[in-house]
């Protein structure tokens, strides 16, 4: 056959976690057609001495978001109009070092996704969980002892507050009605929350059940954000489909993730992030403390067999720094090639996308993504890209002709 396009001449990494093999990759519109030897192209583009790897994949960020962290006055005197400008930046960024899908875990709302599908905005092709459930009293319950309530309603994002599992089944709903590909809950606190708020549950075994019984009937998966051991273990047994973050996961938060067949989406770069804000000493060494943990319990995750999935939290750490996660997924004893398998194949089996995205393979969307120098070489990755295809059309990066 003669293709369209061909990425002729260099090795490939099928997303399997296979060894890289030399093939050329054909494209005919949105799709690869055929991955081999000698295939011939109406245009052929030589990759000679570089990788063609599946798009990555980040199952946890959050690209509405430009900064972490802003206080109160400052967030709510933020426009929408400044705020999609933020994201369009976001965007750029992440797409700029081969994420071509991301999960957002908060922030993007049904706009965001369509301007991305029509072209208006380039960005990577967001699945939005438009905000977290959370209980009363809980971290999105913003009501101050004075009485004042302080949360920031956006348009296009409902109210993430309910109780009792009838409720919180309305509010599947009415998230699903919204647009949400995905149904985010805050099965534990946060590391900002009074009394040791990252190791309480927040949801009761009635309302995780509901809120995931809700969900599937809805045809949507659950990401339960859950630092605590409790809370992460709960929403596991729940049927949670991911256990977002981990920080503080003993082994038998870790026996219930494995049991319940739940991936794990560590978000390393979100303690990396936390702790490289810090300046003070005291809670500097705090955050060292959270930071060497979580790796901890990465490599007790992974020596379990718990599937991982990259996902990076970002902007804790800046937009664009999304690949550190692998590095930091290395440090913590995948190998290189079962470091990019996260952020490839377990990611898109993960989003339910397997049949679409994560691997070099015919029949698959032609996302992929072009990098120079050795293919298993994941330090440094986002500055060896020279070529980011998206749906067969190359996006990125930017700063490359």
């Amino acid at each position: 056959m003669t293709a369209p396009l061909v990425l002729a001449g260099g090795l490939v990494f099928d997303g399997s976690g296979a060894a890289p093999f030399r093939a050329d990759v054909a494209i005919d519109g949105h799709r690869i057609v055929e991955v081999g030897n000698g295939v011939d192209g109406e245009r052929r583009i030589d990759v000679t001495g570089r990788t063609v790897f599946p798009g990555f994949i980040d199952c946890h960020a959050h690209v509405a978001l430009g900064a972490p962290f802003r206080g109160l006055e400052e967030d709510a005197a933020l426009t929408p109009t400044y705020l999609a400008f933020e994201a369009i930046a976001s965007l750029r960024s992440t797409l700029d070092v081969g994420i071509t899908t991301v999960r957002d875990g908060a922030g993007a709302d049904a706009g965001h996704r369509q301007a991305v599908q029509d072209g208006i905005v380039a960005g990577p092709r967001i699945l939005i969980a438009l905000s977290q459930l959370s209980p009363s009293g809980g971290p999105y319950d913003a009501r101050l002892p004075s009485g004042f309530d302080a949360w920031v309603h956006r348009p296009g994002i409902p109210s993430p507050v309910a109780d009792g599992a009838d409720a919180l089944r309305a509010k599947v709903r009415e998230y699903v009605q919204a647009g949400a590909d995905v149904i985010k809950i805050f099965a534990t606190g946060h590391l900002s929350m009074a009394r040791d708020g990252a190791r309480r549950s927040m949801f009761t075994d009635a309302e995780l059940e509901a809120i995931v019984d809700e969900a599937r009937r809805q045809g949507l998966r659950v990401m339960a954000h859950a630092h605590g051991s409790a809370g992460a273990a709960a929403a596991a047994r729940a049927g949670a489909a991911s256990i977002d973050h981990g920080f503080f996961l003993d082994d038998e938060a870790l026996e219930a993730i494995e049991a319940a067949g739940s991936v794990f989406v560590p978000t390393l770069l979100a303690s990396a992030g936390v702790l490289d804000m810090q300046e003070d000493p005291a809670e500097r060494e705090r955050s060292e403390a959270v930071a060497s943990g979580h790796r901890d319990v990465v490599r007790r995750a992974h020596a379990r067999g718990i599937q991982i999935a990259m996902g990076t939290d970002c902007p804790v750490t800046p937009h664009g720094r999304n690949l550190e996660e692998l590095e930091l997924l290395v440090a913590c004893g995948l190998s290189p090639s079962e470091a990019l398998v996260t952020a490839t194949s377990n990611a898109a089996r993960l989003l339910g996308l397997e049949a679409e995205i994560g691997r070099v393979q015919p029949g698959l969307r032609a996302d992929l993504v072009v990098v120079e120098g050795e293919p298993l070489d994941v330090a440094g990755l986002a500055g060896r890209i020279s070529d980011v295809y998206q749906g067969g059309k190359r996006v990125g990066p930017s700063t490359r002709g």
